[in-house]
């Protein structure tokens, strides 16, 4: 019985060592990472923190090269003049100004140029800078005091800051102090590249494109190819021809009918229907007239003025008491009557009317007369013939074979081979 409980019992410890030893290994891997896994995060946090650095250099310039620029703006007759007072430039107005060149963040975008500024504020015996920088998601600035100070070399300069003594004991470093050295493996692996030649001339030649041949194509109207045909062309010549031309031989003296004219040869006695001025009559024409005696006008052929009303009147300083007519205006118009008239009319005969001239006497003779032809002759031309041409050009490629390179170093990060490339593989061994 004794035997059975003891081999039953070794059985059961057993698995349950073995489950902790499982779970203890287990825990150990979870909590401790491999050296090659801690080294990779080692340098993985020296780039970050190399970049981190770079980046707060590039801030850091851009502050000093306002602050250096302000510095050379503000000189006595733009410093502010009460105490209180200041003055401020955005980087905006300093670009304006040519003072200094655009700057950038880390990502390439650049400074907000109203946020970031130099500002100069007058205190009792010296002027306070301060110069603000905003670039992105980073922010900050500094202080600087400026004055006439015992060390200025030439009027205002910026106040010196003592820099504090340590405060702090030094560590003792031990007697006989026992360093190991190790040796650290890089790793600079060189992908394959590849360089290409300049493009070529275009060309007609036909070119096959290949993984190290590029090749471009460009197509366009141009001549092909000429065809004869045979076209008119008309000319313009001067050519002598035999005339027969009239011209005149002489002059003789002859009568020449020039037209005819009505003579009277005679008179008739006719009797024609006329109207025939029997008197005359008077006509009102509307119109009266007024003044002395001597003022009414005289009767003619064509008016008469007749009176109608006189008045004397008793008060008038320019009539002098005199006698005012009226009279009316009466226009004299003959009167017709339409009667039979027994009356003698000339009687008239048409000639004709001849007069003397110098006519010329005409003849023929022939003559030579030159004149301009057309002429058409048949002639050979080319015409050219459009199509469309397919131009080649290529570019030369080739293969520029990668190679990997081991280093060792006795530093854990080492920059001069970070920086050009070298990689931690984890590979450690002692000096």
């Amino acid at each position: 019985m004794y035997e059975e409980r003891r081999e039953k019992f070794s059985f059961k410890s057993f698995f349950l060592t073995l489950l902790l030893v499982l779970l203890f290994v287990f825990l150990m891997l979870w909590l401790f990472p491999t050296k090659s896994y801690v080294d990779e995060r080692l340098q993985s946090t020296y780039d970050l923190q190399r970049l981190e650095v770079l980046y707060d250099e590039i801030f850091a310039n851009n502050v000093a090269r306002m602050k250096d620029a302000a510095i050379g703006y503000f000189t006595n007759e733009r410093m502010p003049k009460t105490v209180g007072e200041s003055k401020k430039l955005t980087l905006g107005e300093m670009y304006d100004l040519h003072l200094v060149l655009k700057m950038k963040d880390k990502d390439g975008k650049p400074c907000d140029t109203e946020k970031s500024y130099v500002e100069m504020t007058k205190y009792t015996e010296e002027y306070r800078l301060k110069v603000n920088l905003s670039c992105g998601n980073q922010e900050d600035y500094i202080i600087v005091y400026l004055g006439c100070y015992n060390y200025c070399s030439n009027g205002i300069c910026e106040k010196r800051v003592p820099t504090p003594e340590p405060t702090t004991p030094k560590e003792p470093k031990p007697e006989n102090p026992i360093v190991k050295k190790y040796l650290y493996e890089y790793k600079l692996v060189v992908e394959d590249t590849k360089t290409c030649a300049n493009w070529t001339e275009w060309s007609k030649t036909k070119i096959t494109a290949s993984d190290l041949v590029k090749v471009e194509t460009k197509t366009q109207e141009e001549i092909v190819d000429y065809k004869t045909v045979t076209v008119p062309v008309t000319t313009i010549e001067t050519v002598t021809k035999q005339v027969t031309e009239r011209y005149i031989s002489k002059y003789i003296t002859e009568l020449v009918l020039t037209g005819t004219k009505d003579v009277q040869v005679g008179t008739t006695t006719k009797t024609v229907i006329e109207e025939v001025k029997v008197g005359t009559v008077e006509v009102d024409t509307g119109k009266i007239g007024t003044g002395t005696l001597k003022e009414i006008p005289k009767d003619t052929s064509t008016e008469v003025y007749k009176i109608i009303s006189e008045d004397t009147p008793t008060s008038c300083s320019y009539c002098e008491n005199e006698t005012i007519y009226t009279w009316k205006i009466y226009e004299i118009k003959p009167v017709y009557e339409v009667k039979e008239v027994t009356k003698e009319v000339p009687v008239y005969k048409t000639i004709n009317v001849y007069e003397s001239k110098e006519v010329p006497v005409y003849d023929f003779r022939t003559v030579e007369k030159k004149e301009e032809v057309e002429k058409t002759t048949y002639v050979d031309k080319k015409i050219p013939q459009y199509g469309k041409v397919t131009y080649y050009r290529s570019q030369t490629c080739k293969i520029n074979k990668g190679y990997t390179d081991i280093k060792w170093s006795n530093i854990k990060l080492d920059s001069s081979l970070i920086g050009k490339g070298y990689k931690l593989t984890g590979n450690v061994k002692e000096a």
